[in-house]
């Protein structure tokens, strides 16, 4: 995915999810592994690198780009598979694409939010905002990527929105637990 088409998802996903979504579903675009490696690896990365003048110390932002990257794409996985888990077991092959795809675009907020958890004061404001919002995506996507209209796709999507919630603050957490501790180190 070039940089424009990037941006250009971005947009779509922050600002018309639903129209988003529909789209998505109606073309049939890309497996899971497509959008992890088209579109989340490459937004997760310009944060990193967005982080790094927020930062300063440029030993201490390399360090901490890494470790974020690297809590960031395993949080991706956490709730694609803690998804896949709250999901019936019958079709369950059928819905392993739309659940990556699910977790790699819902999760734009909360990624695009991370240079501003390092502004004290505000980094929870930020943090909750970006959770929000990413719920808010996240429950326009699953009724309509994975079909859930019935009575127990209520209980997945409650479960699954929790989940994101959970992992989310997690994240969050361990960000702001990772710059105090690489804040201490020699630089």
């Amino acid at each position: 995915m070039d940089l424009r088409k990037l941006f250009l998802t971005i947009r779509v996903v922050l600002f018309s999810c639903r129209k988003f979504w529909a789209d998505f579903r109606a073309s049939g675009s890309g497996s899971g592994a497509n959008v992890l490696r088209e579109y989340s690896v490459p937004v997760i990365a310009m944060v990193q690198l967005v982080k790094f003048p927020v930062i300063g110390v440029p030993r201490q932002a390399m360090i901490t780009a890494i470790a974020s990257f690297l809590a960031d794409m395993a949080a991706v996985y956490l709730l694609a598979g803690g998804t896949m888990r709250l999901l019936d077991r019958e079709n369950r092959n059928d819905i392993e694409e739309g659940v990556t795809a699910l977790t790699g675009f819902s999760l734009t907020p909360v990624w695009l939010a991370e240079p501003f958890f390092f502004i004290d004061g505000w980094n929870w404001f930020f943090a909750a905002a970006a959770i929000v919002y990413a719920m808010v995506i996240w429950r326009c996507g699953f009724l309509l990527l994975l079909d859930r209209k019935s009575p127990p796709g209520g209980g997945a999507l409650r479960n699954s929105l929790i989940l994101l919630a959970a992992v989310s603050v997690a994240v969050f957490l361990l960000e702001k637990g990772m710059l105090r501790l690489f804040n201490g180190f020699p630089v």
